[in-house]
């Protein structure tokens, strides 16, 4: 039988809301065995977020699928002690409250290096773990407003606008879950653990690289620009006559190849776009004289001529249109979650893929804070009378 890439892998995931369970789950995806820390209680805050089914969070779901669910008190001292023994057995932790509030509670990475000197700890903060920002909560359109990617985003004479989806979040749990994918390899050839840390804001601005490398060249940030890039023309997006197209030129014979598709030789040889740069200085110009073509031709037609023609071209499509692809259902990018209390519910697929080993999502979240704290407390080893000492003094909460 097949097993995961991470079988065997043992993580504990203290995390919340998005961007650090987002990276749990996808370890999940990938054959580790998660177990998800929550509070008592209420559990992790993402539960109160919709849309819900029969009260149940599908924003939580979406990102917690896979795990096994242990609801503790931490604050207490029998909820520590049950921490630290989770921490013994564990490859990985993975967390992103505030920075220092492990330390706080008396569990944080050093007292965890205690009783697993190899561990490998990921931590996901809004500022990272120094600097003095660092004591501050983040939010993902925190992370973007202040690294510059919003101020980066938008039409130039217009407002900035932020990204339309939870992209520093996102981001911020892919490079957890890269740096996590490091610290395994390090830890092999070593034998030694190490601490990955994760800022959302260092993140956000790593994605700024056009501006960045203008400025090491000019002195200045590019200016934003729109649907259009800053150094290329045309490229970005123009209106057809049933919604818009993308066009993306980087080399004079695509633009030959655009004009002759398109059946406008006077562009070709009119001076204002003579080469990359002119048509750069009168990119307003060139889009109005573009927009008188395409905007009387289907963007799905124009798209199949200029892709033949060697034009990278592509219509906008709509999620819904997107969905519907031939292409979308080859790769498998959406499937279908079983989820208790909820039935099947439709989620984006983990889009890593490997050659001889699957990956598996479909499998249930806990359906409420601690489903299997009964179980994952016997798996430590703990006799019945103290799992149920334990569950009876509130240290440990038993869903159900």
């Amino acid at each position: 039988m097949k097993q995961g890439p991470l079988k065997g892998i043992k993580v504990l995931d203290f995390s919340q809301v998005l961007s650090a369970p987002f990276c749990g789950m996808m370890l999940a995806d990938m054959g580790a065995e998660v177990i998800k820390v929550e509070r008592p209680g209420a559990g992790d805050i993402s539960r109160e977020y919709g849309p819900y089914i029969n009260e149940i969070s599908l924003y939580f779901c979406q990102y917690n699928r896979g795990k096994k669910g242990i609801a503790i008190d931490m604050r207490s001292e029998e909820g520590k002690k049950v921490v630290m023994d989770l921490v013994a057995q564990a490859d990985v932790v993975v967390e992103n409250f505030k920075a220092g509030t492990l330390e706080k509670l008396g569990i944080g990475y050093e007292k965890m290096l205690e009783v697993n000197p190899n561990l490998i700890y990921g931590s996901i903060s809004g500022f990272g773990t120094y600097g003095p920002l660092s004591h501050l909560p983040c939010m993902d359109i925190i992370a973007a407003a202040r690294s510059g990617l919003v101020a980066q985003s938008g039409q130039g004479g217009d407002a900035p606008i932020k990204p339309g989806f939870s992209l520093c979040d996102t981001w911020a749990g892919l490079q957890l879950l890269r740096g996590l994918s490091m610290a395994l390899l390090h830890r092999q050839r070593t034998g030694k653990g190490l601490r990955v840390d994760i800022a959302m804001l260092d993140c956000a601005f790593y994605m700024c690289e056009s501006p960045v490398l203008e400025h090491a060249l000019t002195g200045e940030f590019t200016q934003r620009t729109g649907n259009h890039h800053a150094w290329y023309a045309p490229y970005g997006e123009f209106a057809a006559k049933d919604g818009n197209i993308v066009l993306a030129v980087s080399q004079e014979s695509q633009w030959a190849a655009l004009c002759d598709t398109l059946g406008t030789p006077g562009l070709a040889s009119d001076p204002r776009f003579a080469d990359n740069a002119a048509r750069v200085q009168n990119r307003d110009a060139l889009i109005q004289e573009l927009e008188r073509v395409t905007g009387d031709l289907g963007r799905y037609e124009m798209e199949t001529a200029l892709r033949k023609a060697g034009v990278p071209a592509a219509a906008v499509q709509s999620l819904q249109e997107f969905h519907m692809q031939p292409q979308t259902a080859r790769l498998n990018v959406i499937t279908q979650i079983e989820q208790d209390g909820v039935g099947a519910y439709t989620v984006t697929n983990t889009p890593i893929r490997f050659s001889r080993t699957p990956l598996s999502p479909n499998a249930s979240a806990a359906g409420h804070p601690g489903e299997h704290s009964r179980e994952i407390l016997e798996s430590l080893g703990y006799a019945p009378e103290r799992v149920k000492a334990l569950l009876a003094s509130g240290a440990v909460h038993q869903a159900g």
